[in-house]
Order: C-alpha cells, then sequence, then structure tokens
C-alpha cells in the first residue's frame, strides 16, 4: 500500500515538473474572476476553472488546452460564432454585463488536435479577450471571465519558472525528497508563486516570522506554517495518505527548497 502511495505521489511531483517546463519567461497569466461565478457552479468545476490562463503571444493555454486566435474580417468572425450559437446560448450573460461584439478585441478558438482530455471533451470552447482586457471563456454553457495578474506576480511566476535549478531526486526508505534552488527569490517570492500550483495548498497568504496552522476540509490536510527565524520556513502538510513537508531555506540570495513527500 505504501508503494502505491508514493508512486502517486510521486507522480503528481513529475508532472508539475513537465507542467513547469512548458511555461516561458514573458508569459502573461490570467486568473478567475470569481465574483462573477454564477452562484450555481458547481465546486468541481470552480475547481477546474481557477487554474490560470497563459498567453503566450502566440497562442492561449487553459486547462491543457491551446487556444489559437481566429483570424478574417469581422463577419467571419460573426459567422464562425453564429455557428456554434453563441449569441443564442448567451445572450442572458451578455446582456448582464452589456457586451456586444464592439467589446470583443480578439477571439481565440480550441486546437482540435490539443491531446488534452478536457479540450477534445468539451465539442465548442472560445476564449474572448474583451477591451477592457479581461478574457471571458465559454464554458459548460456559462460565460466565465479572467483577469490579468499585476505586473509584479507576473514577473515573480515567470521568474520562478526561469531560474528554477533542482537537483537528482533522492529517495531513502519509503520516502521522496526533491531539492531545488531559485536564483533572487525570496522565500515569499517562492511561495507566491507556487500557490498557484492548486495542488501544492498554499491558500493562505504569509507573513515573515508568522506561525499558524489552518485546515482545509475540501482537501482532508491539516498544515502547520513555523517560522526558524527570518530565513527558515517549515510547512508541514498532514493528508489521510502520508505527510508532506516544504523547507524553506534563503541563503546568498536565492531560496533552497526542500520537498520530502512521506506516505503513512
Amino acid at each position: 500500500m505504501k508503494n502505491i502511495i508514493l508512486k502517486i505521489l510521486l507522480l503528481i511531483l513529475l508532472s508539475q515538473v513537465v507542467y513547469a517546463s512548458d511555461f516561458d519567461s514573458n508569459n502573461n497569466y490570467y486568473r478567475l474572476i470569481n465574483e462573477k461565478l454564477t452562484p450555481e457552479t458547481d465546486k468541481n468545476i470552480k475547481k477546474s476553472l481557477s487554474n490560470l490562463i497563459i498567453d503566450n503571444q502566440q497562442k492561449i493555454t487553459f486547462l491543457g488546452c491551446d487556444f489559437k486566435e481566429l483570424t478574417g474580417s469581422e463577419g467571419d468572425i460573426n459567422n464562425e460564432l453564429n455557428k456554434h450559437n453563441f449569441f443564442k446560448n448567451y445572450s442572458d450573460e451578455l446582456k448582464e454585463y452589456h457586451l456586444t461584439t464592439t467589446n470583443f478585441a480578439k477571439i481565440y478558438t480550441n486546437d482540435r488536435d490539443s491531446l488534452s482530455e478536457i479540450c477534445n471533451r468539451n465539442d465548442y470552447m472560445n476564449i474572448i479577450q474583451l477591451d477592457n482586457n479581461e478574457l471571458m471563456v465559454t464554458y459548460k454553457k456559462q460565460l466565465v471571465f479572467y483577469q490579468r495578474l499585476p505586473e509584479q506576480e507576473e514577473k515573480n511566476l515567470n521568474n520562478y519558472y526561469s531560474n528554477t535549478k533542482c537537483i537528482a531526486l533522492e529517495q531513502v526508505d519509503m520516502s521522496y525528497t526533491d531539492i531545488c534552488y531559485y536564483n533572487n527569490m525570496t522565500i515569499l517570492d517562492v511561495y507566491n508563486a507556487m500557490s498557484f500550483d492548486l495542488d501544492k495548498v498554499f491558500r493562505k497568504k504569509i507573513k515573515v516570522g508568522e506561525n499558524f496552522s489552518v485546515n482545509y476540509e475540501d482537501r482532508d490536510v491539516d498544515i502547520d506554517y513555523k517560522w526558524y527565524g527570518k530565513n527558515k520556513l517549515e510547512i508541514t502538510q498532514y493528508f489521510q495518505g502520508g505527510i508532506t513537508t516544504y523547507t524553506f531555506i534563503y541563503q546568498n540570495g536565492k531560496t533552497k527548497l526542500i520537498t520530502v513527500l512521506s506516505p503513512d
């Protein structure tokens, strides 16, 4: 049983390493505007929608699906939208937010050649960039809105993905250890960047020297935050299947992160 749990934890960690390699140092990022979600939105759907939308100037990536800009005249674009009953299906939402085609700056359609299961499972998805720079996504018969991250948060995320150096992975007994270094980043910089990865469960805003504990019933996890001085933070997450410990150490202008996965 422990071997099975360890393999699952390894797959999760390795998937994040592969995912990180897809990031560009000049990406733009968009986060979900929760206030514009309908009250009826299923919590599992909301969790999926909470992933960042990534724009690398050539394509938009969301939920593992690539979106390419739809080119052509205004008539061509309207014909494409009408073909999928866009104005009919979303007429109420468009009226609610006072949106017309004059507010559409760019339109992106999903790439049907994508290997993403989510992308191919949904027959029709669009991402529309509005004239206020928000992104509007057609997803499961509702319009979902995203806003671009502040400049400093984008810079921090791009630094996180471009300045990462990880050493060989280690396994001792039933525990698995990963060690990474983040140049020119503080502990808070690294933590805040990692908080966008929903699997990390870094939901709390933290301050240097502030110790606390928190529980998340939806993930069935208890988490302890403990500082050792100003330059070391230890986060311990107690899941049903095991313990994950993150140790952040800041020294000589870079942060060292030691991640230990230990199944019960």
